[in-house]
Parts: structure tokens; sequence; C-alpha cells
């Protein structure tokens, strides 16, 4: 590994490490509450009002919460959730709480089902992150799950977070993948 790869990468590590310590100081009722005006601006960005297939995600405890976000919007519009399936993500249609199924390597809810295999069909995908920068770079956890599907994805993408993981400058490298759009609070 190169010099400078390293360094890029202590210093995601650095900040994947403070970032879970800020989180900490913040319950998830706390984080639930902040969840709920940062969705309300992602509401009124032109791009989601006009979108008819979206991608979320369903949140775990340290993410914006997205869980009563995607039951809302799932009535009007056609949501797409991601699956982890080894060291890809597959898409399913999100058709209600009661079809999903424990995920297989993080325990996280997936939709049952078919592949969703439309992807030219999805107008807006909402990718959660570590941190973010001004320039609209995303830092993940990672493994890379987005960045390699963003890649072949279109769609106009937003990604979301708590004010705090906005920063200066987040360290990127020839992977990571811009998005079009950041919304915090």
């Amino acid at each position: 590994m190169s010099e400078l790869k390293q360094n890029i990468e202590q210093e995601k590590g650095r900040i994947r490490k403070e970032m879970r310590a800020i989180k900490q100081n913040y319950s998830f009722e706390q984080k639930k509450e902040l969840s709920l005006s940062i969705l309300k601006s992602l509401e009124q960005l032109p791009e989601f009002i006009q979108a008819k297939t979206v991608m979320l995600y369903w949140s775990i405890k340290d993410e914006v919460h997205t869980h009563d976000f995607i039951c809302k919007w799932a009535k009007e519009k056609r949501v797409i959730l991601p699956c982890v399936i080894g060291e890809t993500l597959d898409l399913k249609v999100f058709e209600g709480i009661d079809n999903m199924v424990k995920g297989e390597n993080y325990g996280i809810p997936e939709p049952k089902g078919p592949v969703f295999m439309k992807e030219d069909e999805i107008d807006l995908i909402l990718v959660p992150g570590i941190a973010f920068d001004s320039e609209k770079n995303r830092m993940g956890r990672g493994k890379a799950y987005y960045d390699r599907l963003l890649q072949s994805l279109s769609a106009f993408k937003v990604g979301i977070c708590f004010d705090f993981q906005v920063l200066d400058h987040v360290p990127i490298d020839e992977h990571d993948i811009k998005m079009d759009e950041i919304v915090f609070h």
C-alpha cells in the first residue's frame, strides 16, 4: 500500500472513531428527534418531490432514523431498499414491515422478494455515511458497498446525516463517489 493510501486510511479510521464517540453522546431518542427535521428538508427537495422510485435505507441505531419515513413514503412512491449479499448490495422493493427478514450480514431488516432489476428507474438515492464535506464527498463505514453500487446508478444521490457529521474535508480515494446533495440539521 502506498504511503498516501495508508495516510488516507488512517485519517478515515480517525474520523470513524471520532464520529462514533460523538454519536454516543446522543440517545437513540435524541437521534430520532434530530432525524425528523433532516427528513422534512429531504421531502422539500425538488428531486425528491418529483421522484417516483426512490432508494432509501433501513437505518441502524446510529444513523438518521428512516423507518417511519420509509413506511410513510411507500404509500406514494416505489421504495427500494438495499440488501447486503456478500460483498454487494442487491436492491429489493419495500412492501411493508411484514415483508421484511433479518439481513445476512448485519441483521438489518431487508425486504423479501425478487431483486429489483430496473435500476435505471430509480430517480433518487438516499445514502447514509459516517461523514460528508462541503464538496459533497462522502465517507462510509469502509466496506465500499455504496461506492460499488453507485458506480452503476445514474440517479440523483443525496447524502443524509446529522450536522456534526459534516466536516471541512473528508479524505477520499479514487473509489469514493460524490453526492449530488447533502441534507443535514
